[in-house]
């Protein structure tokens, strides 16, 4: 006769061992197997005191990942840069360095400051300029041009050809001051602010101007015509057409924001739209088929003659008479 004493498993977890180890142990009793025969008395072995242990462990591990520290410029224009600035974005503040510079991670936003009076939020990127800043809606280039202006009036030494520095007094000088870039009261409301520290707020066109000449534009044309300053919003009707024009001085156009994939038939150009009729227009500027603009800040050059039938702007097919875009100015 066989006699098979079988014990219960038992299972213990040890919370006390530190973190981050986290052991379950399993402890089974085994139990002592005994048979014997052959006329002898049965006889029950005591269990065996042998303990078999399994160990599991989960390791948990931390994994940290290291976002890379990045460096940005900021720019007032195409070539000036803007040093002094306070920014904010993500765990990294500062001051712009005397190149601009600044420090951020990937897809972090970034905010500036000149004492409390903020520019308008972004994605942290590594040029950052007043274009850019005014985001993707700018009416007539309001946003853009204001905040150029005033960088110009609180620039240290009132020259923006060598950079615009913004001082430690000029930040005090803004504390408890809030500013609305896109108020048409924005001339007034800084007013005060502006002459507090020592500085001249150019016009909107000056501003504008200013950004186009970092990018070529020539300055010799003059600028007495009636034109000057009126802007255009292009309404998209195909390839993307999209952006502001804004007239600058005598010869050139200024485009913030401007988009064109590029297609239709060939021979694509900027068309002047005498009292909103393109048919009798005239096309300048070079063809812009097969050529791509996403959002991009360029000048054009224009004609006195042009200039002159500029009430409207298209983007224009000449081989099907077809507006891919078009804005009226104002």
């Amino acid at each position: 006769m066989i006699t098979t004493l079988i014990k219960p498993y038992k299972i213990i977890r040890l919370a006390s061992l530190p973190h981050p180890l986290k052991t379950l142990t399993l402890i089974v009793l085994v139990s002592a197997l005994y048979a014997c025969g052959g006329g002898a008395a049965n006889t029950t072995m005591p269990p065996s005191n042998e303990t078999i242990i399994e160990t599991e462990t989960e390791t948990e591990t931390e994994t940290e990942t290291e976002t890379e520290l990045l460096t940005g410029t900021f720019k007032l224009n195409a070539t000036t840069h803007v040093s002094g600035l306070y920014y904010i974005s993500g765990d990294n503040t500062g001051y712009t360095s005397a190149n601009g510079r600044f420090s951020y991670q990937q897809n972090d936003d970034i905010q500036f400051f000149i004492g409390d009076i903020a520019l308008p939020n972004t994605l942290a990127q590594a040029t950052i300029d007043t274009v850019l800043l005014a985001g993707n809606s700018d009416p007539a280039n309001t946003v853009t041009a204001n905040i150029t202006r005033l960088l110009i009036a609180l620039d240290a030494d009132q020259n923006p050809n060598n950079g615009i520095e913004i001082t430690t007094a000029t930040h005090q000088v803004a504390e408890q001051i809030t500013l609305n870039f896109a108020s048409s009261t924005f001339t007034s409301d800084s007013a005060s602010l502006v002459a507090s520290a020592g500085g001249v707020l150019p016009s909107k066109v000056a501003a504008l101007e200013n950004i186009a000449i970092a990018l070529g534009a020539d300055t010799s044309c003059g600028s007495s015509h009636e034109k000057i300053g009126t802007s255009a919003e292009f309404n998209t009707f195909a390839y993307g057409v999209a952006g502001t024009v804004t007239v600058v001085n005598d010869c050139t156009l200024l485009f913030t924001r401007f988009s064109y994939t590029g297609g239709g038939l060939p021979d694509v150009y900027f068309y002047t739209g005498p009292n909103g009729n393109f048919n009798q227009g005239s096309g300048f500027g070079p063809n812009l088929y097969g050529q791509t603009f996403e959002t991009t800040t360029h000048i054009q050059t224009i004609s006195s003659s042009a200039l002159n039938e500029l009430d409207a702007i298209s983007v224009w097919c000449v081989q099907a008479g077809v507006d891919f875009g078009s804005g009226v100015f104002n």
